[in-house]
């Protein structure tokens, strides 16, 4: 019999260390186990990442004639895109297409006239889908308040979250001692790590932060500066880029994670240091309340001493029950690769039937 044939456009391997890079290598990996007698996939990926799923699976490789001419390059049944910023379509505009749409971030990082383009941009990608996926509800209120919908499905599937764990993982250099708490995420603006710097000078001076991540903007030069200006370069570093082995061993050693951002799609490290059982000081913003529940410690406002005042009774409060950690893994796992790929199987196959 023959099989139905789905792409899944995997494009953004060409940086796997990034978010939406760790998105495509974990979905790759999940759906490249799946054995369907009536379902073909085929994974469009840079040239480097063919084979490298194994041979349950075919690839097509990311090219110009793929992105300008698409309509001379091979067909399938189904098309789906894992973000909204591709280039990449369908041979043919019958063909299902379904695109996940991640965050609208840019309507708060942008300027109004900026945004509006994205914006515009984004509506013509919309209009072309079959139907529309999210990652939160909170992504998928904003999408139905800025987009034009019409009759278009529109289905929340959460990522899953993979912690990679290394057994003989050894303390990073730049980590100097003291009671570590831990951010990590792209050093810009809408992570709001602003905040923690005045707050790190409030507590007592045991503490200690680390902020991992791209700091390759300017943004990060401001942090800098301001962490200079308040002598706390001994107690609040910023490493830049860290390696997966890095990321476990501060997680498994970090006294909480922080993480005070203002824009989520939905927001991967509330849920993996709550995988690895670590307590977790958030903001009240998009969908990090949806995400994390009632299972994190939510700042209200920003004002350091409160911060600080706040988390001094809440880890005290978690140091003191030996169950919590466990209750914190336990809610990790409802976002699982698994979990998402059997979402989007449901999925495809529903869509498909639709087509007969």
């Amino acid at each position: 019999m023959k099989k139905h044939t789905i792409l899944i456009d995997l494009d953004r391997l060409k940086d796997p260390n990034n978010g939406l890079g760790q998105v495509a290598l974990f979905m790759a990996e999940q759906f490249s186990k799946i054995k369907d007698d009536k379902l073909e996939f085929t994974f469009l990926v840079p040239k480097d990442f063919v084979g490298k799923f194994g041979d349950l699976v075919r690839y097509e490789v990311v090219s110009a004639k793929r992105r300008y001419f698409p309509w001379l390059c091979q067909k399938y049944d189904l098309w789906y895109t894992i973000h909204q910023d591709s280039w990449y379509f369908p041979s043919n505009r019958s063909t299902p297409f379904i695109m996940t749409i991640n965050d609208l971030n840019f309507l708060g990082e942008k300027t109004p006239a900026k945004a509006r383009i994205r914006l515009k941009r984004l509506q013509k990608k919309v209009d072309r889908a079959t139907m529309i996926t999210a990652i939160s509800n909170y992504t998928a209120t904003m999408i139905r308040q800025h987009l034009e919908l019409g009759n278009k499905p529109l289905q929340v599937i959460y990522c899953g979250v993979t912690v990679n764990t290394f057994e003989h993982a050894v303390k990073p250099s730049y980590v100097p001692e003291g009671d570590i708490l831990f951010s990590v995420g792209v050093v810009q603006p809408k992570k709001n790590y602003s905040v923690l710097i005045e707050f790190i000078q409030k507590l007592p001076q045991k503490y200690v932060l680390i902020i991992a991540g791209n700091k390759s903007g300017e943004h990060s030069a401001e942090l800098g500066k301001h962490i200079s200006e308040l002598k706390l370069e001994h107690r609040i570093i910023l490493p830049g880029l860290i390696s997966d082995e890095d990321k476990y061993w501060l997680y498994s050693h970090c006294k909480a994670v922080l993480f005070p951002s203002k824009f989520e799609g939905m927001g991967f490290p509330p849920v993996e240091a709550m995988r690895n059982g670590k307590p977790v000081f958030a903001s009240t913003f998009s969908s990090i309340p949806e995400v994390s529940g009632d299972k994190a410690y939510y700042w209200e406002h920003f004002d350091p001493q409160y911060m600080a005042d706040f988390f001094t009774k809440k880890l005290a409060e978690y140091e003191c029950n030996p169950d919590l950690p466990e209750i914190l893994r336990q809610h990790s796992m409802k976002y699982t690769w698994e979990n998402a790929a059997e979402e989007y199987l449901q999925l495809f196959r529903k869509v498909l039937e639709k087509r007969l």
